[in-house]
């Protein structure tokens, strides 16, 4: 009864789904610019519209959390938690916008390697969050774990992919841009690490 006179909750679960949701929609087109790099400008302005939608996402959470009193988990452990997924998409923007930039029209040797992580390590995050709005523990962490995994594996392939460049590429601009972008593609694969981190403290401090 008292239920109908509490204010209605935010939906930041929802939110939160969405910005993971886009964060994998950005992944594959991130997929597909590698594999079709004649479409790198059409293919990189769709990314960037993704990022500014979560941008829009993660501000109506944090003033959602200004507004309400009582949230269903920690209000710091739905910042860290929407923050970290919006910085995912974030990566994956900067890794088009280099790519965009820099004209990087030929096969960038890994490129579709690291890229098919970042897609794997997103698809996972979606299925996370999911579990998680279920209350499906162990399923969430598991899936975490696995998110965490494919970052050890896109470490090793980010080194493989500079030594490559180093030994193959002989002109020195084009080495500059293509670790800048590798780097990049590297970092967006730690973001997802970081997402997992967020995602299983506020996970272990609600269960």
């Amino acid at each position: 009864m008292l239920k109908r006179f509490l204010p209605k909750q935010p939906k930041f679960f929802e939110l939160i789904l969405k910005i993971t949701e886009e964060s994998f929609e950005a992944a594959k087109l991130l997929d597909k610019i590698v594999k079709e790099p004649e479409n790198i400008e059409d293919i990189a302005s769709q990314i960037h519209i993704i990022e500014n939608k979560c941008d829009d996402y993660t501000h109506t959470v944090k003033n959602e959390l200004n507004d309400t009193f009582i949230t269903p988990i920690d209000r710091e452990d739905i910042f860290a938690v929407t923050n970290s997924l919006d910085d995912v998409v974030d990566g994956i923007d900067r890794i088009a916008a280099k790519l965009k930039m820099y004209k990087i029209k030929t096969n960038l040797k890994y490129g579709p390697q690291l890229a098919s992580i970042i897609l794997s390590q997103t698809e996972l995050l979606v299925s996370a969050v999911r579990s998680m709005t279920e209350n499906k523990y162990r399923e969430t962490l598991d899936k975490l774990i696995s998110v965490r995994n494919l970052e050890t594996e896109g470490d090793t392939i980010f080194r493989d992919s500079i030594i490559y460049l180093f030994d193959n590429e002989s002109d020195v601009i084009e080495v500059i841009k293509k670790k800048e972008i590798l780097e990049n593609f590297e970092k967006a694969v730690d973001k997802c690490q970081t997402a997992t981190l967020a995602i299983e403290g506020a996970l272990i401090k609600n269960m």
